[in-house]
């Protein structure tokens, strides 16, 4: 089972991809571009520790 401190952090990170993915979808491109990085990196991130 996952430490509570690893467990926050995956939360975390879950909502800021979810978060992130809601604003791409209700504000227009350019306003959420400097979004799209770090939701990339993110979504990597929780695949990569899925598996």
């Amino acid at each position: 089972m996952a430490d509570p401190a690893e467990a926050i952090s995956v939360l975390v990170v879950v909502e800021f991809v979810v978060m992130a993915a809601v604003l791409l979808v209700l504000v227009p491109f350019e306003a959420a571009a400097p979004v799209l990085p770090l939701l990339l990196f993110f979504a990597v991130v929780l695949h990569l520790y899925r598996y």
